[in-house]
Protein backbone atom coordinates (compact mmCIF):
# COMPACT_ATOMS: atom_id res chain seq x y z
CA UNK A 1 0.00 0.00 0.00
CA UNK A 2 2.97 2.58 1.12
CA UNK A 3 4.60 2.07 -2.31
CA UNK A 4 1.41 2.31 -4.46
CA UNK A 5 0.94 5.65 -2.37
CA UNK A 6 4.41 6.69 -3.07
CA UNK A 7 4.56 5.79 -6.50
CA UNK A 8 1.24 8.16 -7.03
CA UNK A 9 2.48 10.80 -5.10
CA UNK A 10 5.38 11.02 -7.33
CA UNK A 11 3.45 10.71 -10.83
CA UNK A 12 1.01 13.50 -9.56
CA UNK A 13 3.83 15.84 -8.07
CA UNK A 14 5.38 17.57 -11.94
CA UNK A 15 1.66 18.64 -12.60
CA UNK A 16 1.43 19.69 -9.34
CA UNK A 17 4.07 22.04 -9.81
CA UNK A 18 3.88 22.76 -13.65
CA UNK A 19 0.37 23.57 -14.25
CA UNK A 20 -1.79 26.68 -12.85
CA UNK A 21 -2.71 26.42 -9.35
CA UNK A 22 -5.27 29.10 -9.98
CA UNK A 23 -6.79 31.45 -11.91
CA UNK A 24 -7.71 35.28 -11.35
CA UNK A 25 -9.36 37.77 -13.30
CA UNK A 26 -9.75 41.58 -12.76
CA UNK A 27 -12.12 43.74 -14.31
CA UNK A 28 -13.57 41.26 -16.67
CA UNK A 29 -10.31 41.61 -19.40
CA UNK A 30 -7.34 40.82 -17.40
CA UNK A 31 -6.73 37.05 -16.66
CA UNK A 32 -3.81 35.79 -14.96
CA UNK A 33 -2.66 32.00 -13.77
CA UNK A 34 0.00 30.97 -12.45
CA UNK A 35 1.43 27.35 -11.40
CA UNK A 36 3.92 27.02 -8.35
CA UNK A 37 7.33 26.88 -11.04
CA UNK A 38 5.49 30.32 -12.53
CA UNK A 39 5.42 32.29 -9.32
CA UNK A 40 9.00 31.34 -8.51
CA UNK A 41 9.99 32.64 -11.64
CA UNK A 42 7.85 35.88 -11.09
CA UNK A 43 9.08 36.29 -7.85
CA UNK A 44 12.57 36.34 -8.77
CA UNK A 45 11.51 38.56 -11.53
CA UNK A 46 10.39 41.09 -9.18
CA UNK A 47 13.04 41.04 -7.68
CA UNK A 48 11.78 39.17 -4.74
CA UNK A 49 14.77 36.52 -3.90
CA UNK A 50 13.62 36.11 -0.35
CA UNK A 51 9.50 35.06 -1.35
CA UNK A 52 11.13 32.96 -3.85
CA UNK A 53 13.24 31.18 -1.70
CA UNK A 54 10.56 30.60 0.51
CA UNK A 55 8.15 29.21 -2.06
CA UNK A 56 10.95 26.99 -3.52
CA UNK A 57 11.99 25.45 -0.34
CA UNK A 58 8.45 24.66 0.77
CA UNK A 59 6.83 23.75 -2.29
CA UNK A 60 9.54 21.86 -4.23
CA UNK A 61 12.70 21.32 -1.49
CA UNK A 62 10.09 19.72 0.99
CA UNK A 63 8.37 17.29 -1.21
CA UNK A 64 11.08 16.32 -3.17
CA UNK A 65 12.97 15.46 0.12
CA UNK A 66 10.06 13.85 2.05
CA UNK A 67 9.89 11.48 -1.56
CA UNK A 68 13.77 10.96 -1.40
CA UNK A 69 13.69 10.07 2.37
CA UNK A 70 10.40 7.65 1.68
CA UNK A 71 11.95 5.91 -0.88
CA UNK A 72 15.30 5.51 0.79
CA UNK A 73 13.33 4.19 3.83
CA UNK A 74 10.86 1.87 1.96
CA UNK A 75 14.29 0.35 0.76
CA UNK A 76 15.60 -0.63 4.15
CA UNK A 77 15.09 -3.42 6.07
CA UNK A 78 13.25 -2.11 8.96
CA UNK A 79 15.98 -2.91 11.59
CA UNK A 80 17.89 -0.60 9.49
CA UNK A 81 15.67 2.31 9.66
CA UNK A 82 16.44 5.05 12.23
CA UNK A 83 13.53 6.79 14.34
CA UNK A 84 15.75 10.21 13.80
CA UNK A 85 14.47 9.43 10.03
CA UNK A 86 11.13 8.00 10.98
CA UNK A 87 10.87 12.26 13.16
CA UNK A 88 12.39 14.33 9.60
CA UNK A 89 9.40 11.62 7.69
CA UNK A 90 6.63 13.04 10.38
CA UNK A 91 7.92 16.83 10.32
CA UNK A 92 8.35 17.03 6.99
CA UNK A 93 4.76 15.60 6.52
CA UNK A 94 3.34 18.69 8.00
CA UNK A 95 4.22 21.47 5.59
CA UNK A 96 2.43 19.17 2.78
CA UNK A 97 -0.70 21.27 2.63
CA UNK A 98 0.90 24.51 3.13
CA UNK A 99 0.90 25.55 -0.52
CA UNK A 100 -2.77 23.83 -0.44
CA UNK A 101 -3.72 25.59 1.71
CA UNK A 102 -2.40 29.30 0.72
CA UNK A 103 -3.40 29.40 -2.56
CA UNK A 104 -7.03 28.62 -1.30
CA UNK A 105 -6.78 32.12 0.77
CA UNK A 106 -5.47 33.75 -2.33
CA UNK A 107 -8.71 32.31 -4.44
CA UNK A 108 -11.22 34.00 -1.61
CA UNK A 109 -9.46 37.04 -1.37
CA UNK A 110 -9.63 37.63 -5.12
CA UNK A 111 -13.09 36.91 -5.10
CA UNK A 112 -13.85 39.24 -2.25
CA UNK A 113 -12.56 41.73 -4.18
CA UNK A 114 -14.65 43.91 -6.72
CA UNK A 115 -14.69 43.57 -9.66
CA UNK A 116 -12.86 40.15 -9.33
CA UNK A 117 -12.82 36.43 -9.58
CA UNK A 118 -10.51 33.51 -8.88
CA UNK A 119 -11.06 30.02 -9.58
CA UNK A 120 -8.33 27.01 -8.63
CA UNK A 121 -7.17 25.05 -11.94
CA UNK A 122 -5.92 21.27 -12.44
CA UNK A 123 -2.20 21.83 -10.77
CA UNK A 124 -3.76 22.78 -7.37
CA UNK A 125 -5.78 19.37 -7.53
CA UNK A 126 -2.76 17.96 -8.71
CA UNK A 127 -0.07 19.47 -5.86
CA UNK A 128 -2.99 18.64 -3.30
CA UNK A 129 -3.49 14.88 -4.63
CA UNK A 130 0.09 14.45 -4.65
CA UNK A 131 0.44 15.86 -0.85
CA UNK A 132 -2.59 13.84 0.52
CA UNK A 133 -0.58 10.71 -0.94
CA UNK A 134 2.74 11.10 0.20
CA UNK A 135 0.89 11.81 3.87
CA UNK A 136 -0.50 8.73 3.38
CA UNK A 137 2.64 6.63 2.44
CA UNK A 138 4.43 8.14 5.07
CA UNK A 139 1.73 7.39 7.80
CA UNK A 140 1.39 3.67 6.38
CA UNK A 141 5.09 3.10 6.84
CA UNK A 142 5.37 4.45 10.16
CA UNK A 143 2.34 2.25 11.53
CA UNK A 144 4.04 -0.22 9.52
CA UNK A 145 7.48 0.68 11.36
CA UNK A 146 6.04 0.59 14.71
CA UNK A 147 4.06 -2.28 14.49
CA UNK A 148 7.76 -4.04 14.42
CA UNK A 149 8.81 -2.08 16.53
CA UNK A 150 11.53 0.25 14.98
CA UNK A 151 12.01 3.01 17.05
CA UNK A 152 10.57 1.36 20.20
CA UNK A 153 14.36 1.19 21.68
CA UNK A 154 14.96 5.04 21.28
CA UNK A 155 11.53 6.04 22.57
CA UNK A 156 9.83 5.62 19.92
CA UNK A 157 9.42 8.56 16.92
CA UNK A 158 6.62 10.36 17.83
Amino acid sequence: MARALLILGIILFPPGIMLPLFEAQSLIVFKVSYSILDTIAALIGAREPVLALLIATFSLGTPLLKVSMLIAIHRLSPSRVSPVAMRWIELLGKWSFTDVVVVALAIVIWSNEALSTAASQPGLWFFAASALSLMLASGVMARDLRERGVGQAAGGYE
